[in-house]
């Protein structure tokens, strides 16, 4: 025959109720029985089912007796076998049996149980105030978590619930079971007394010890998750508290928060193609333009700035801005470095805003004529010095939005101008114009957090017409005149101081006069006798 049994039954047709068979967790069990005697009996393991408690059907007492309902009949081919007219005709039978379900509490009504569930924890981190930096091997994060009921009461269907934003790795623990949960984020622990057939039931006194293991590498996969956060509470799921209470409730919760920063080397590069233009000043008061091969805007002054900024790793960064800036305008707000072509690369990453920023005249970029047809008028007296900077012309910023940058990817930056001669007012300029590209991740939490500043350079200067070098013939003949002429007035001057000294004297005219001078004294003499 069979026997159908049905658990708590006075509960109608809920699935989820509150008493299981032990092997198949239902409420509902069939069982084929042959009758070999006249007395027979067969046993079946039951226990409370500790989900319902949690289920939002539940009324979390026993006030509802807990009925076994039980009913027998012949099998379906036994009934229609040719029995003989002797036999009195079968009818099913059904049974019922109440059960009771007492909880020994400290209380004198024996209806509510008080405790005092505590949880104590220990970190592989420690939770303090300086970030958790992780690198190319970020490891394992664990929890030692220890529970205990510190009395008077038992605690029915103990649990800890555990919240957190890592992916766990495994839960230890010989006195807990871990039960599926519908949210990734969450964990739940069930205690899981060695000698008892409740699931949860934590006698007063007891502890129970577990290790919660998480995998940081879930963290470097994604590089975006700014601070660890993890909560867990311990608590008695009887869902009404005039039933079961806690009234130290505060040390039933642990938390654990920690900053976290990832590692990223962050490089950039620059270049301008070419290094220097050379423009011929353009005197005009105004113009018209159809195209950027205007010859007035000189048809080779194509200017290429490329920044590249790459990313060594060992980890990606999941947001970063980049700012270009560029000297787009003079003060008096005539065009400068015009520019015509804007790209990041690769597009899949980059999104950037350059709305009336690129070719913002709508000129055709070759020598096509455009429906385009623009009069500027370049009445200026504007100066500019050496290095053209942001604070002497008025600059213009393109901002670009980067999504998860790679590590060892690099993204680059190319921006192409055309120099807007016209507006070069002063007759021989030479001025360096550059572009920035100011690469910033402190969106990510990367470290170190220093923003990267790429700087692309390009000299500007005039067209001026060469100057003819010197004959040097004619001027080594007039260095040979003008030394022989002045070695002439240097002899005549040294023979004139000779001659002036008596260098040119005749001897013989020297000794005339002093025989001379020798008679006249002789004839004094004799007339002084």
């Amino acid at each position: 025959m069979n026997v159908t049994l049905k658990l708590d039954s006075l509960l109608g047709n809920q699935p989820t109720k509150r008493i299981v068979f032990v092997d198949s967790a239902s409420s509902g069990k069939t069982v084929l029985y042959n009758v070999s005697s006249s007395r027979s009996c067969f046993t079946l393991q039951v226990q409370l089912n500790v989900d319902y408690f949690g289920s939002v059907l539940s009324t979390g007492n026993f006030q509802i007796p807990p009925r076994l309902e039980v009913s027998y009949d012949y099998t379906n081919d036994y009934k229609n076998t040719v029995m003989s007219p002797m036999l009195e005709p079968w009818s099913t039978k059904t049974l019922t049996s109440d059960w009771k379900i007492q909880k020994s509490c400290s209380a004198n009504t024996g209806k509510q149980c008080i405790h005092d569930l505590k949880v104590d924890t220990n970190f592989s981190v420690p939770p303090e105030e300086s970030p958790l930096i992780l690198g190319t091997q970020p490891g394992i994060f664990s929890i030692y978590v220890n529970i205990s009921n510190l009395g008077p009461d038992h605690s029915y269907f103990t649990r800890v619930n555990i919240i957190g934003n890592l992916d766990l790795n495994k839960v230890s623990g010989s006195c807990i079971s871990v039960i599926k949960h519908e949210r990734p984020d969450t964990t739940l622990v069930s205690y899981k007394a060695s000698n008892s057939f409740i699931q949860g039931l934590m006698l007063k006194g007891k502890q129970c010890s577990f290790v919660l293991e998480y995998t940081l590498v879930s963290l470097t996969k994604r590089a975006e998750v700014q601070n660890i956060l993890i909560q867990g509470a311990v608590y008695s799921n009887v869902n009404e508290t005039n039933h079961s209470i806690d009234p130290k409730n505060l040390n039933n919760n642990f938390k654990f928060q920690k900053k976290v920063l990832y590692k990223a080397s962050i490089g950039h590069t620059s270049s301008s193609k070419p290094i220097a233009v050379f423009y011929n000043r353009t005197v005009v008061p105004s113009a018209f333009m159809h195209n950027l091969s205007n010859t007035i805007l000189g048809m080779s002054n194509n200017i290429t700035h490329d920044h590249t900024i790459y990313n060594r790793g060992p980890n990606l960064v999941s947001k970063a801005s980049m700012v270009f800036t560029w000297p787009r305008q003079t003060k008096e707000g005539l065009p400068l470095l015009y520019l015509y072509k804007f790209q990041c690369i690769p597009q899949g990453i980059c999104q950037c805003n350059t709305m009336n920023k690129v070719n913002e005249y709508g000129l055709a970029i070759n020598n096509e004529t455009s429906s385009a047809n623009i009069s500027i008028n370049f009445d200026s007296n504007v100066t500019l010095p050496d290095i053209t900077t942001c604070s002497d012309v008025k600059c213009d910023t393109i901002t670009c939005h980067v999504k998860q940058f790679e590590k060892f990817s690099t993204v680059v930056v190319s921006s192409s101008f055309k120099v807007w001669i016209p507006s070069l007012a002063k007759p021989q300029l030479v001025s360096r114009f550059s572009s920035l590209l100011n690469f910033s991740y402190t969106e990510s939490p990367i470290y170190n957090q220093a923003a990267v500043i790429s700087t692309a350079t390009t000299q500007v200067s005039a067209y001026s017409p060469p100057v003819p070098p010197n004959d040097q013939s004619q001027a080594n003949i007039g260095a040979i005149i003008g030394a022989i002429v002045g070695g002439i007035i240097l002899l005549i001057t040294i023979t004139l101081i000779m001659w002036k000294a008596g260098f040119f004297e005749s001897k013989y005219a020297r000794m005339r006069r002093e025989a001379q001078e020798e008679n006249k004294s002789n004839q004094d003499t004799e007339h002084s006798d």
